[in-house]
């Protein structure tokens, strides 16, 4: 079987795209990491978020009572009613997340930079759920979220928020001096560690720049390749023309000596015969081939030998 053409080159070519693939794995490394301080650092930014939880719920309610008890109904006035406070809490997450909360975050923790964020949602699913998937459940929890490169800061962003938001809402109830019973609350439940950011996988920059570097040397090869068979082909052209000079002088001496044989038979051809028996032109000389040879005269005969 055959080896393809393309494989013979390559493999002709081995000891340059062993060396493509040495300096390929090295641009590869240092595409995906740095040495700072010594120490090999990854090149792959990694974001974290840190989340503060917080239940919206009104000063009389009470979570853990099974049973509500009756009140007394007041002729000419109507029943009291209870606000939703699971569509407040909606509200409550664009305000968090809105450009005045933001501002007295950054008086407070400094001005942000393009990666850190702040934002809030209510919640949808079970404590371990993740809201990336929501899910069925309406609830009134706020989740406030911070995110930015240092872990540190993401927790500070979510837990100054929560904070200033609480701070907020007080000192609106208070401006229109609400009852107690008539206020909501808003309790701290959780606050969550940074936690790392799922990325895109850090190892496709490397695999990216390795198959790209080694790709060049492999065109590198083909390249290669193709001027030295250009080189060697019009190196073998002259040579080929001579021979074929060589080869067409024997026909054209055979086509010549062809055209002499020709003529001479032409040139020969008799008329008529003098008493010797020889050949005669009109005139009753010999007849003269091209190469000079007089041919029927008396001295062509061969002269008699005498032996005695």
């Amino acid at each position: 079987m055959d080896v393809p053409q393309y494989l013979q080159i390559l493999w002709r070519s081995k000891w340059l795209l062993l060396v493509g693939a040495v300096v390929a794995a090295v641009a590869a490394f240092f595409a995906g990491f740095t040495i700072i301080d010594g120490k090999v650092t990854s090149r792959a930014v990694q974001s974290y978020t840190a989340t503060t939880t917080l239940l919206v719920s009104a000063a009389g309610d009470d979570m853990y009572q099974a049973v509500l008890p009756g009140q007394p109904l007041v002729e000419g006035q109507t029943q009291p009613e209870t606000v939703d406070l699971t569509s407040k809490a909606i509200l409550y997450a664009y305000i968090i997340s809105g450009r005045d909360m933001r501002t007295t975050v950054e008086e407070s923790l400094g001005e942000f930079s393009d990666t850190d964020s702040l934002t809030a949602l209510r919640r949808t699913t079970q404590p371990g759920g993740d809201e990336s998937f929501p899910g069925r459940y309406v609830l009134p929890i706020l989740a406030v979220v911070g995110a930015s490169l240092d872990p540190t800061r993401a927790e500070d962003i979510a837990a100054t928020a929560a904070a200033q938001f609480q701070a907020d809402v007080i000192a609106s109830q208070d401006a229109e001096t609400l009852p107690d019973a008539d206020r909501v609350t808003l309790t701290v439940l959780d606050e969550s560690p940074a936690a790392e950011v799922e990325g895109s996988n850090p190892a496709i920059p490397l695999v990216i720049t390795f198959l790209g570097v080694f790709l060049l040397f492999v065109a590198a090869a083909f390249i290669i390749a193709g001027i030295r068979s250009r080189r060697s082909g019009t190196a073998a052209a002259p040579a080929t023309e001579q021979a074929d000079e060589t080869t067409d002088e024997p026909a054209a001496d055979a086509a010549d000596s062809e055209d002499v044989y020709a003529d001479d038979e032409r040139a020969l051809e008799p008329v008529g015969e003098n008493s010797d028996g020889w050949p005669t032109d009109g005139a009753g000389d010999g007849i003269t081939s091209r190469r000079g040879r007089r041919e029927g005269t008396a001295t062509d005969a061969p002269e008699p030998t005498y032996t005695g």
